[in-house]
């Protein structure tokens, strides 16, 4: 009969969730072949040819090194740079390849010929004068017309990818900007539209979407607050809906970013050197704690049919982070999540867990309580747990009077089941005697 009790869930107003937006950190993968002319016109693989980026637009220089099968990658290369890229190995005369943007062209294969193993700077590239043309009264052979007409059709075709390529990222960088600068002035309605537009034009770029989910938290948190504060019934389920459109656009942000990460393993070296950068982890980290943070507040607003999302994101959360203070954090919210989607026993084992740990975690000992006082046989350990947190709360928090009020209530059940108890002995003692 008092079970009912604990499990209604106290309309509190939420406060503000400081979230930062993410910034465009997508990075570009390259790869190729280097191969080696032989005299028989046949090829062979290049090991340890050198391949450097030298970045155009801005100042950068990147090198990588091909392995026995003559395959180079780089996984780290910034996603709007343009790119000469030099190639030069022993034994060999060095080439180049220039206004390379490798967000576009990630492949490029090189042939080597024969010759004495220099290399070439960007500034001798920069000074070299145009091939000669024909000398006076020569022609051009056949074989040298096609290679030239081969090598024309390809460089239009590169920069006709080139501008395409620009003028998409140009109107990323530019959507990007105007959706954080609305972020930034807490005009929600306009940041969620410019995030929106991004990914109509590019649908695989996480940063739309994880901008986009926190555009909404933040919209949500304040129509549900003022829904409490006017009594708007509307207005608090909008707050809602906008909560649980965040957690769905965190999911999508997500699932986006573990494309770009399997792509990168897929490629020979993608794992080592992308997925498990740092920069990778700690971009993945955020976007989970993110996750674990949106759905903690469905859960606490009263979100129908999150509880198993949540409780599964908070799990990957708590596996992947570091920090001692915010793995007790998150952990206490993985029970209260456990508890809500019925997994009482679950919750239980996880939050006693962490008081193990942080015996004074106000939010293990508030739901561990919570989770207890389902448990007819736990009543007086739910009572003691809430008493616990009272004392330890503080006034501030506006749980604090719920389980004060939850304290008086077990006692109450507790005294009336023990005099019920007593009455029971006495009536079964007098008729002993009879």
């Amino acid at each position: 009969m008092c079970t009912n009790l604990f499990f209604r869930m106290t309309a509190v107003a939420l406060l503000m969730t400081a979230c930062a937006v993410a910034a465009s950190a997508q990075v570009a993968q390259a790869t190729g072949k280097v191969m080696l002319k032989q005299a028989d016109g046949s090829t062979v693989p290049v090991k340890d040819a050198v391949v450097v980026f030298y970045r155009t637009d801005v100042k950068g220089e990147y090198k990588t090194k091909t392995d026995k099968n003559g395959a180079y990658v780089h996984a780290g290369l910034p996603f709007s740079g343009v790119y000469t890229i030099v190639v030069s190995a022993p034994g060999a005369k060095p080439t180049y390849l220039t206004g390379v943007r490798v967000s576009q062209q990630g492949n490029n294969d090189f042939t080597l010929e024969p010759g004495d193993g220099s290399t070439l700077t960007l500034d001798q590239i920069r000074s070299m004068a145009p091939p000669p043309a024909a000398a006076a009264g020569g022609s051009e052979s056949a074989e040298a017309r096609r290679a030239r007409e081969e090598m024309e059709k390809k460089r239009a075709a590169y920069e006709a990818e080139k501008k395409k390529a620009e003028e998409q990222m140009a109107q990323l960088n530019d959507v990007l900007k105007k959706g954080n600068e609305a972020f930034s002035a807490k005009k929600w309605d306009d940041a969620i539209t410019f995030y929106d537009q991004g990914i109509q034009i590019d649908p695989s770029q996480s940063v739309f979407y994880q901008n986009k989910a926190l555009a909404l938290r933040n919209r949500g948190v304040e129509k549900y607050n003022a829904g409490l504060k006017n009594k708007d019934t509307a207005a608090r389920d909008a707050g809602k809906a906008d909560l649980k459109a965040s957690v769905d656009a965190l999911e999508k942000a997500l699932a986006a970013y573990h494309d770009e990460t399997k792509a990168r393993a897929g490629q020979p070296g993608g794992a080592a050197a992308g997925a498990a950068s740092p920069e990778t982890k700690s971009k993945e980290l955020t976007m989970l704690e993110q996750r674990a943070e949106g759905y903690r507040l469905a859960i606490q607003t009263g979100i129908p049919d999150v509880a198993e999302g949540a409780s599964k994101a908070f799990q990957e959360y708590v596996a992947a982070e570091t920090d001692p203070a915010k793995k007790a954090k998150a952990q206490a919210n993985l029970g209260a999540a456990l508890y809500q989607s019925g997994k009482v026993d679950e919750a239980m084992n996880v939050l006693q867990q962490v008081l193990a740990t942080s015996p004074d975690n106000l939010d293990a000992l508030y739901w561990l309580g919570m989770a207890m006082a389902s448990d007819e046989k736990k009543l007086a350990e739910a009572r003691d747990m809430l008493k616990k947190f009272v004392a330890k709360a503080p006034d501030t928090d506006p749980r604090k009077k719920e389980a004060a009020d939850s304290v008086e209530y077990l006692d109450a059940s507790l005294k009336s089941k023990a005099e019920a108890s007593k009455t029971d002995d006495s009536k079964t003692k007098r008729r002993g005697k009879n």
